[in-house]
């Protein structure tokens, strides 16, 4: 019901606006025009037509292909790979907002911050001090953390890296805290809920005796990221560090340093990523390791204590003739006890890569065909190789993305 009701509201943005002639976002102030009963006025003039287009921004992102998958899974399907919709712009030129929602996820709420999944952003942003270089969001946001795969707009993104697609708490419920130091580099400070689902919640969900810890009384993070551009915009830096805690009395860290080369028909980003997890409710090593000590006559399944990751991702696209575009994507990851020499370092190895052609057949729209070849595979190393077998998937796809900017 509620999707039915967000698609009508959309409707009724994009007829009240079919006719306005300017789609580029302008800080503006508000109307000063009052309401009014006299009939004359309930029809929206053109030039509150015209306003109302410079200050709102309607999004739709799309993406759907044909897959043909063989490995872990071999049923070839028509999916829906993204399907959102947003909503943002300037209600004064201090003060704006941004609403995204994501069409094909849950709309039932977190059980820590009481949003639903499906929501990306519900937030404002209010811009203050001197020329305006301090700005303070609220509400839900896209985490701060430096990586360029997780900033690209996913209509574009094919697939992600464990980091990004299993690792990040990606939206959260945070306050950010930003300041423009030159024209060139920015800091900001994000405090942020830890994750989305509560302590009892995420180890109910997984199964797993909790082993003595207990839920952190203040379950808070705090990303420091600094964004800088230089060369005239051609090298662009996203750095970030992350301190956060899930469990009482322990405290998580993370690195994350992404960069970005963007030339007049080739981009590239290079993201690294270090993460220390005192408690692995990411849960993605300690299925591994669970397997592995599952023989032991006392064993209880767990989340896994003192993990490290690490990430590399690789992305280029290169436009070698007009609207035809080669991309190319890789990455490598790994897991790691060190306080265990048993299970040790590089326990579980993940890596992937794909290879594709896109074609842009207008040129003023964010519209393409695509098709690419994935591959991906999970290994395991050491004792914990026993009982575990290597995972790979390969898939073939080819489809269609499109970047709406409705009004």
């Amino acid at each position: 019901m509620k999707k039915c009701y967000l698609f009508l509201i959309a409707q009724l943005f994009i007829v009240q606006c079919a006719f306005a002639q300017d789609t580029e976002i302008r800080k503006s102030a508000m109307d000063s025009t009052s309401s009014s009963n006299n009939p004359l006025d309930r029809q929206p003039s053109a030039y509150k037509l015209s306003e109302l287009s410079r200050r709102i921004d309607l999004n739709f992102l799309f993406r759907s292909s044909a897959e043909f998958p063989s490995g872990s899974s071999n049923q070839a399907a028509v999916k829906m790979n993204e399907s959102r919709i947003e909503l943002k712009g300037d209600i004064t030129p201090d003060l704006s907002f941004r609403v995204r929602y994501r069409l094909n996820r849950s709309y039932a709420p977190n059980s820590l911050d009481n949003a639903p999944g499906a929501v990306d952003h519900a937030n404002v942003t209010y811009r203050f001090g001197n020329e305006k270089k301090w700005h303070l969001t609220a509400g839900k946001q896209a985490a701060n953390v430096g990586s360029w795969e997780f900033d690209t707009n996913p209509t574009f993104e094919y697939q992600y890296s464990e980091y990004v697609g299993r690792q990040l708490n990606l939206f959260l419920l945070a306050l950010e805290l930003g300041y423009e130091v030159t024209e060139n580099h920015s800091i900001q400070l994000q405090l942020h809920n830890t994750y989305n689902q509560d302590f009892n919640t995420s180890y109910n969900t997984a199964g797993y005796a909790k082993n003595g810890l207990r839920p952190s009384k203040t379950p808070f993070g705090i990303y420091v990221t600094w964004l800088g551009n230089m060369f005239d915009n051609k090298w662009q830096t996203f750095y970030s560090y992350n301190v956060s805690q899930f469990a009482k009395d322990k405290t998580d860290h993370a690195v994350s340093i992404g960069n970005k080369l963007v030339l007049d028909r080739f981009n590239a980003y290079l993201d690294l990523a270090s993460t220390n997890l005192d408690v692995d409710y990411a849960n993605i090593g300690s299925p591994a390791v669970n397997n592995y000590l599952a023989p032991l006559p006392a064993f209880v399944p767990t989340f896994l204590q003192d993990i490290n990751y690490k990430t590399v991702v690789l992305r280029v696209d290169y436009e070698f003739i007009p609207k035809w575009f080669i991309t190319a994507k890789g990455f490598y990851e790994t897991a790691s006890q060190r306080n265990n020499s048993e299970i040790g370092d590089d326990f579980r190895e993940h890596y992937g890569y794909w290879a594709g052609l896109e074609y842009k057949p207008v040129a003023n729209q964010d519209m393409r065909f695509f098709t690419y070849y994935y591959y991906n595979t999970s290994r395991y190393n050491n004792a914990v190789a026993e009982a575990n077998a290597d995972q790979k998937l390969h898939l073939f796809a080819v489809g269609v993305l499109y970047f709406v900017n409705v009004f």
